[in-house]
C-alpha cells in the first residue's frame, strides 16, 4: 500500500503567476495598453501625429533641394581660375602643440608660390618656403593660419560650404526639429490631459476604482503615451537619416558616418520628450488654470534657452550654466557629444573656415558646441542622460504626491 503523503511544512508557495512582480506586470501592461489604445483612436492624435510628419518631408525636401543644387565655388585671386589651389594642407589638434606655432608641409598645388622670387616666398617668416602656419591658443586649439603668398589662396569653397551646411542641418535639425518641434508640442498637446483629462471626463473613476495605487496609474499612463510617441520618433528620425545619408555631399552612395549622429539625436529625443511628458503631466495635475499656464511658460523658456545655448555654443562658462537650467540644454548636450565623438575632424573644418574665409565659421554655427560641464564628450553624453533621468524622477514623485491628495469629482 501506498503511504499518504504528508502536508508540506511551512509557508505555501506562490504560483509564478500569482506574485506580486507579475500582478505589478499585469496592471502596467493593462493601463498602458488601454492608454495606446485610447490615444489611436483620438482624431487629435492623428493630426497632431500627421502635421508632424508633414514638417518633416517638407524641411527634408528642401534639404534636398539644397543638395541637389550645390554651392557654386569663386575665383578668390581673381586669376581667371577656380579652385586651382585646393586646400589639402594637414593640420594638427593636440595639447602638444598648445600656446605654439606649428609649421605645416608646403600646399602649393598650382605652383605660384616657387615661381616667385626666392625672397619673396616665406611671408610668414618660419625659414620654409611656400608653406602653412598654424598657430594654437593655450589649450591647443587652431587659431589662425598664416600662409606664405600664393599657398591656398583659391581652395574649394563648394567642398567645404556643403559639407558644413550638411552638418549644420544634421544637428539643428536635430535641436529645433525633433527636440523642440516635435519633442516639446508632441507631449504638451497630448500629454498633458494624461490624467487631467480623464478627471475632467469623469472616467478617472474606472482606472482608481480597480486595485492600482494613484502612483501607478501616473506612471503607467506615461508609459502608454511613451509606447506611442517612441515608435513614432523612430520612424521619422529613421527617414531623416535614410534622406540626409543618400542626398548628402560625397563620392559614397551613402554616407554611414552619420548615422551615428542621428543615433545621438535618438536617444535625445527619447529622453527629452520622456522628460517634458512627465512635467507636463505633472503641471496638468495642478490645476485647469494654473497648470496650463505652467505648460506655456516652461515652453517660452525652453526656446529661449535653446536659441541662447545654441547662438553662444562657444560661449563663457557663465552662459551655458544659464542655459544648463533647461531641459532642452541636456538634449542638445547629447546631440552636441554625439558630434564631437563621430565627427573628430574639428581643427580640419576650422582651418577650412579660416581659409574659405572668417564668414565661413558661421556655417559651423550649430555643429561644435564647447563640451560643458566636463571637457569630455563621452562624459558629458552620459551626465545629460543621468541629468534628464533625475528631473523625470522628481517629477514623478511631485506628480504621484499631487495625484494622491487630489480628490476625484
Amino acid at each position: 500500500m501506498m503511504q499518504p503523503t504528508t502536508p508540506p511544512t511551512g509557508p505555501l508557495k506562490r504560483k509564478l503567476s500569482e506574485t506580486v512582480w507579475t500582478k505589478l506586470d499585469r496592471k502596467a501592461t493593462a493601463i498602458a495598453e488601454f492608454t495606446m489604445r485610447q490615444y489611436r483612436k483620438k482624431r487629435s492624435t492623428w493630426a497632431i501625429g500627421g502635421v508632424g510628419l508633414i514638417l518633416i518631408v517638407i524641411v527634408l525636401l528642401f534639404y534636398i533641394e539644397a543638395m541637389s543644387t550645390g554651392i557654386e565655388s569663386w575665383d578668390n585671386d581673381a586669376d581667371g581660375m577656380v579652385d586651382e589651389d585646393g586646400s589639402d594642407w594637414e593640420v594638427w589638434q593636440s595639447d602638444e602643440f598648445a600656446g605654439r606655432s606649428v609649421s605645416g608641409p608646403m600646399s602649393d598645388d598650382d605652383g605660384d608660390c616657387m615661381a616667385l622670387d626666392p625672397f619673396l616666398r616665406d611671408d610668414n617668416g618660419d625659414g620654409i618656403d611656400c608653406n602653412v602656419v598654424y598657430i594654437f591658443n593655450s589649450k591647443g586649439e587652431l587659431t589662425s593660419i598664416e600662409a606664405d603668398s600664393n599657398v591656398d589662396e583659391d581652395p574649394n569653397e563648394s567642398e567645404f560650404l556643403e559639407e558644413a551646411m550638411h552638418r549644420s542641418f544634421i544637428i539643428g535639425f536635430g535641436k529645433f526639429g525633433y527636440l523642440f518641434v516635435l519633442g516639446m508640442f508632441i507631449p504638451m498637446f497630448l500629454a498633458t490631459g494624461l490624467i487631467r483629462g480623464e478627471q475632467e471626463a469623469g472616467t478617472l473613476h474606472y482606472l482608481v476604482g480597480k486595485p492600482i495605487a494613484r502612483a501607478e496609474i501616473l506612471m503607467y499612463r506615461v508609459l502608454g503615451f511613451l509606447g506611442l510617441a517612441w515608435p513614432y520618433f523612430i520612424g521619422l528620425i529613421t527617414l531623416s537619416a535614410l534622406v540626409t545619408g543618400i542626398f548628402g555631399p560625397g563620392d559614397s552612395i551613402f554616407r554611414f558616418s552619420d548615422l551615428g549622429i542621428w543615433f545621438g539625436v535618438l536617444i535625445a529625443t527619447f529622453f527629452t520628450v520622456m522628460t517634458y511628458s512627465i512635467v507636463f503631466v505633472t503641471f496638468g495635475l495642478v490645476g485647469p488654470r494654473f497648470g496650463y499656464v505652467a505648460v506655456f511658460l516652461l515652453a517660452v523658456f525652453e526656446l529661449f534657452m535653446m536659441l541662447v545655448g545654441t547662438a553662444g555654443s562657444g560661449s563663457s562658462v557663465r552662459v551655458k550654466a544659464l542655459t544648463s537650467m533647461s531641459i532642452s540644454f541636456w538634449g542638445t548636450e547629447i546631440i552636441n557629444s554625439t558630434a564631437w565623438m563621430v565627427w573628430g575632424d574639428y581643427a580640419y573644418m576650422n582651418g577650412q573656415a579660416m581659409l574659405v574665409g572668417p564668414y565661413a565659421e558661421i556655417s559651423l554655427w550649430a555643429v561644435w558646441g564647447t563640451p560643458f560641464p566636463t571637457t569630455s564628450p563621452v562624459a558629458n553624453f552620459i551626465i545629460s542622460i543621468l541629468v534628464l533621468t533625475f528631473v523625470s524622477a522628481l517629477f514623478v514623485l511631485m506628480g504621484q504626491s499631487a495625484f494622491k491628495k487630489r480628490e476625484l469629482n
